[in-house]
């Protein structure tokens, strides 16, 4: 994966200024917010009103002048993406924060991650904020380097608003310790709208009339399924097909919680059986192209593609509308489930920084407007339930009722293909992969999986 190289630009609010991402074909990482973004707001808060005046600095981390920006250093790359932070760099305006932006050197979450963990190695000047998908914070949180959030949780009533399932990955040992941006969600798929009004226009509710429209479509000439190359993709395809197969607690409980009592073997040979009918669409246009490039809804030469929310901010960039040029229904048998990945905001301990800095960004993210516009930029649901969908197109709309339906329901559950362990995930991928392609059969790739799953820990931040 190429990597573009890192460099400040200066900005002297007003005007604020962005720069686009490198041309150097680096993707967004979309593995575990698959989406892991990275967030490094470093050494410079200030604020004409909260600077904190400057102390005797240690040697080590020397703390930055009363009048030195925020640099923020982040991994959206793609061109919605880069929307995001239009949106965070406003807001922050708007706020009086002063602040500059660093282009990514990111290459993947899991780099992204190690990256900020060296700065610590290294004893280079703590970040102010870190922002990574929900699976990165409460590590962080173990070792000591985010800030309790508390205060503000309770003045803005985040325990009410935040949906239950985040707030377990934005909690550690009792104390908010993120503060969730958004929220993504996996099991959809997303269809060619004028591809599906030629065969006949309507969207398949369940598995058995998918399976005829992918051969109804192959029969007319249209290639049913537009597929990148990336592992995750097809793992992507896997974690619906297992949800709608097994049923939302099925998944919870054996997925998520690894429960030796909930193993049904059935189950688990039907996920792959399942697979297997899928084996002819997910191989055959599996060129070398990431996940940006094979919007084949974009180019009009496949029916659909299984992609998380965030595909809806691309599409909504090129200027393509929801509900007259794609529709975005639930992967089928998945309807009143939300299969999530949610990027959330940490604030490192001991940054050089002003507090009251600090916690006017930490009262911006949570801010209902400031998520509102977030959500429609990303093409996500906002991570509080109360945030009106004005202005959200219909995909937006829909994320955010089904949402707010599936937290009432309990039925927000965490995609593992990108929030289980790394090691978890990869071995997953590779089950999925060596099945996908016929060198393993239904059976085997049973008792692996069964093996895997069963044979490590629960998916979930750590108590």
């Amino acid at each position: 994966m190429t990597e573009a190289p890192c460099h400040g630009t200066p900005a002297t609010p007003p005007p604020v200024v962005l720069h686009r991402p490198h041309p150097s074909g680096a993707r967004p990482a979309r593995r575990a917010a698959c989406a892991v973004a990275l967030l490094l707001a470093a050494i410079g808060w200030s604020a004409a009103a909260t600077a904190a005046p400057p102390r005797a600095a240690a040697p080590a981390a020397a703390r930055a002048p009363a009048d030195a920006p925020l640099h923020i250093w982040h991994c959206w790359a793609s061109p919605g993406e880069h929307e995001r932070s239009k949106v965070l760099a406003r807001h922050l305006a708007q706020r009086g924060l002063h602040w500059t932006i660093e282009d990514p050197v990111c290459g993947s979450g899991n780099g992204a991650l190690s990256a900020f963990t060296q700065r610590f190695q290294h004893r280079q000047p703590r970040p102010a904020a870190v922002m990574t998908a929900g699976e990165g914070a409460p590590p962080l949180a173990a070792k000591g380097l985010l800030l309790p959030l508390d205060t503000v949780a309770r003045e803005q009533g985040w325990e009410e608003v935040v949906p239950y399932a985040l707030q377990d990955w934005a909690r550690f040992r009792g104390h908010w310790i993120a503060a969730p941006l958004f929220v993504h969600s996996t099991n959809l798929l997303w269809f060619n709208k004028p591809l599906l009004d030629r065969l006949g226009g309507t969207v398949p509710d369940t598995w058995d009339e998918l399976i005829a429209l992918l051969e109804r479509a192959q029969a007319e000439g249209i290639v049913p399924v537009g597929i990148g190359a990336d592992a995750w993709e097809t793992s992507f395809w896997f974690e619906s097909v297992a949800a709608g197969a097994g049923g939302a607690e099925f998944y919870r409980r054996f997925f998520l919680e690894h429960d030796r009592q909930a193993y049904d073997e059935a189950v688990v040979r039907r996920i792959f059986a399942r697979m297997a009918q899928l084996r002819p669409y997910l191989r055959a246009n599996a060129a070398s192209r990431d996940w940006s490039h094979a919007s084949l809804a974009l180019q009009g030469k496949a029916l659909l593609q299984m992609q998380g929310s965030w595909l809806n901010g691309e599409l909504r960039q090129r200027g393509l509308e929801a509900g007259r040029d794609y529709l975005c229904p639930r992967f089928p048998d998945t309807q009143g489930m939300v299969l999530y990945i949610g990027d959330q905001v940490g604030f490192v301990r001991h940054a050089p920084v002003a507090p009251s800095a600090q916690q006017a960004f930490m009262r911006m993210v949570m801010d209902i407007d400031f998520q509102r516009e977030m959500a429609i930029a990303s093409g996500a649901a906002p991570a509080r339930v109360d945030v009106p969908d004005t202005g959200a197109d219909l995909c937006g709309r829909q994320a955010i009722r089904d949402l707010r339906s599936a937290n009432m329901r309990r039925t927000v559950l965490a995609a593992f293909s990108a929030l289980s362990p790394r090691s978890v995930q990869q071995h997953i991928n590779d089950i999925v992969t060596q099945h996908l392609h016929g060198r393993i059969d239904d059976e085997r790739a049973t008792a692996r999986l069964k093996d895997l799953i069963l044979g490590t820990g629960p998916v979930g931040p750590e108590r």
